[in-house]
């Protein structure tokens, strides 16, 4: 009886890790990734992530993630770029929060979805806030639903190649245009 208990305890808690989000560390193993080469298809509108017909693997990643989907500080362009890679489509969203500047930077596509967070670590900031030109550290986050062996290295690649965010554990104003 004892040993079933334990095994019934166990799979629980092993079933439960799954709902949550990556831990830094592994958010730091993703990003070290290989870079791909990949096509840049013109840019298309889609919902916003607070919207019900918002991807659904989209969601439930921001969700592991934490975040309330229907909380009211959410801001987004409601833009996706479209990215082809090895003849699959990728859209990848992005979305801040306007009461702290946590953003989400996220990649799906029918199949799965996976999304980087930054919290800005506002332990390290000075009593006089910070600029534009001030390169923040963040408290990352990540997470993944659903498979596609190639989502990650998608993402990665965008980051690098189209934005100004060199290390995804760092944040500046901006630094997703380049």
């Amino acid at each position: 009886m004892r040993i079933a208990q334990v095994l019934i305890g166990s799979l629980v808690l092993f079933q439960s890790g799954s709902l949550y989000a990556e831990s830094a560390k592994q958010c730091l193993k993703y990003w070290n990734e290989p870079v791909v080469q990949f096509e840049l298809l013109k840019d298309t509108q889609c919902p916003h992530v607070w919207e019900d017909n918002f991807n659904p693997h989209g969601k439930k990643v921001v969700e592991k993630i934490g975040f309330n989907l229907k909380n009211n500080n959410w801001m987004s362009a409601g833009i996706c770029s479209h990215i082809k890679y090895k003849k699959n489509n990728y859209y990848i969203y992005w979305a801040d929060m306007k009461h702290n500047k946590t953003d989400l930077i996220m990649i799906f596509n029918d199949n799965a979805a996976f999304s980087y967070s930054r919290e800005i670590d506002r332990t390290k900031i000075s009593d006089s806030g910070y600029t534009d030109k001030d390169v923040l550290d963040v408290n990352l986050s990540c997470a993944k639903v659903g498979s596609d062996s190639d989502l990650i290295s998608v993402l990665n690649s965008y980051i690098l190649k189209e934005t100004n965010i060199k290390n995804i554990y760092k944040y500046q104003i901006a630094d997703w245009f380049k």
